[in-house]
């Protein structure tokens, strides 16, 4: 079978409290980083994060570079990628640090985030709506208008680079598909198919879930996307193997981490979640890929990381 790609949700919006392991600093990030990338991952995303109180600065450019040039000095081939500001609805505004991070050849990210539709961020805990860490509950409409899709497509292909194309819903799938039918989305995509216990929206977290983002990945012509499978705000660490696993055997990839799931992850660093991802990679005769090995299968350019 293929190489498994995993990747790591490293931070997120976790809180201390809950998951003491999550780094902040860029600092502390940049040593989880390396840590994951020996344990055996591929491909990082991470916020930046205010050092002392962990408040999220997803746009902050100075932050995410220092965190990237560490790792990049340690001479580690790692893919890195940002997260932007969900808050934000001028798209310049949205996605100016993405594009400094992609033209800075000290960092030359490859991937670009980009959350394929508009849903509600809103989550359900301890019986009662809250907002999430990254938006009021005023403004819990997540807006990904059409016209920043079609935008940050074009800005990603000029550069070379990648798009992360996160799904939260089975319609963002359907505009996936017709990305590609259009020709503004390239082949070779990586789609994020989230399912999430806490937030509310898409498909539940369970294989049957799964199965049907797989169902719609085959009919709507996908089945050649490299797919990753991203349980979300899932406080069992049960139903998390169980998706993991699921995915593993249907041919997929996996991301992991503190930062998805801060309550499952018990305590756990990110590299304890890499490793034991290889062991189920390897229990069902898949090997981890290496971070050229998903250069190549992305159609990213030999070499092209910054590494030195």
């Amino acid at each position: 079978m293929e190489t498994l790609v995993i990747e790591v949700g490293l931070n997120e919006g976790a809180m201390r409290d809950e998951a003491p392991t999550v780094p902040w600093s860029p600092e502390e990030i940049a040593d989880d980083v390396l840590t994951c990338a020996e344990a055996g991952a591929a491909v990082v995303h991470f916020h930046a994060r205010d050092p002392e109180t962990g408040a999220n600065r997803m746009d902050d450019l100075a932050a995410y570079t220092e965190a990237m040039i560490r790792v990049r000095r340690a001479g580690c081939d790692i893919l890195m990628y940002p997260t932007y500001p969900p808050y934000e609805n001028d798209v310049d505004r949205r996605f100016h640090h993405v594009l400094a991070l992609a033209d800075d050849p000290e960092t030359a990210v490859e991937m670009g985030p980009l959350d394929m539709g508009s849903f509600n961020l809103i989550s359900w805990v301890g019986g009662r709506f809250t907002e999430t860490s990254y938006m009021p509950i005023a403004q819990s409409v997540y807006q990904n208008p059409f016209q920043h899709l079609e935008r940050m497509l074009g800005e990603y292909g000029r550069r070379g680079m990648i798009p992360s194309m996160a799904v939260f819903e089975p319609g963002h799938l359907r505009t996936v598909a017709a990305f590609l039918a259009s020709g503004q989305a390239r082949a070779g995509l990586t789609l994020k198919l989230f399912l999430s216990e806490q937030w509310l929206h898409g498909l539940l977290p369970d294989r049957a879930g799964l199965d049907a983002y797989r169902h719609m990945l085959d009919a709507l012509g996908l089945g050649n996307a490299e797919w990753f499978c991203v349980p979300y705000a899932v406080t069992e660490r049960k139903v998390v193997d169980d998706l993991l696993e699921a995915a593993v055997v249907a041919g997929g990839h996996v991301r992991v981490g503190v930062g998805d799931n801060p309550v499952a992850s018990g305590g756990r660093a990110n590299a304890d979640l890499v490793r034991e991802a290889v062991a189920l990679g390897r229990a069902h005769g898949r090997e981890p890929a290496s971070p050229a090995e998903v250069r190549a299968r992305f159609g990213l350019p030999a070499g092209s990381s910054p590494a030195r």
